[in-house]
């Protein structure tokens, strides 16, 4: 519940609030993030789904500055050399890995349902329990995404999947569509790319 989410945070931070918050939450859950700004701050919106608009939120929330990121739009030489930087902070032990917890690929309803309240902390790692069944089919939803890409190329090259099933939104209309086809059945995949909105049951 929201306020339970909004309460935990009071008291961690003594009702001082935080300064930034990296946001991939939505509906209600946005805006009591948002309340966790009381002084102001930086609101970065990592998610799609419930985007605001900056000016709304500025009138709003005073001293609030609201921004929605979107990894594919960042120049990718900056990417690299932040990456860089971030890799030395770890091998140098300035910065520490988060939990990393794994689980059965099956029980990823309740996983993603936990991820969607803020039940976790750390990162959630989803395994599978077996090989793939090359003749079987692998459904990637967001499959026409940067993750979804690098998970279908992963899938054909280093399980052996060769029946496809790629979902988004746009399906074939979403940029590099065509081409990540291209490069999977260059490799021996049979794939169908389809437009469907997963959160649409």
């Amino acid at each position: 519940r929201t306020l339970d989410f909004e309460e935990h945070f009071k008291r961690t931070t003594d009702g001082r609030g935080v300064d930034v918050v990296l946001n991939s939450l939505a509906g209600d859950y946005v805006d009591a993030s948002l309340r966790l700004l009381p002084h102001g701050g930086r609101f970065i919106e990592m998610g799609r789904t419930d985007t605001r608009d900056p000016e709304q939120i500025a009138r709003q929330y005073a001293n609030v500055r609201y921004q929605a990121f979107v990894l594919a739009h960042l120049d990718k030489d900056l990417i690299q050399r932040m990456l860089g930087e971030l890799v030395e902070l770890f091998e140098r032990g300035v910065l520490t890995l988060p939990p990393l917890t794994t689980w059965d690929v099956r029980e990823a309803r309740a996983v993603f349902r936990d991820m969607s309240q803020g039940k976790h902390v750390g990162k959630n790692v989803l395994v599978l329990p077996q090989a793939i069944d090359p003749e079987g089919t692998v459904l990637i939803t967001g499959g026409t995404g940067t993750l979804g890409q690098l998970a279908a190329r992963q899938m054909v090259s280093e399980h052996g999947a060769r029946h496809l099933l790629l979902t988004s939104r746009r399906g074939r209309d979403a940029e590099g569509a065509a081409e990540l086809e291209a490069e999977l059945t260059a490799l021996g995949a049979q794939v169908r790319i389809a437009a469907c909105d997963a959160a649409d049951h």
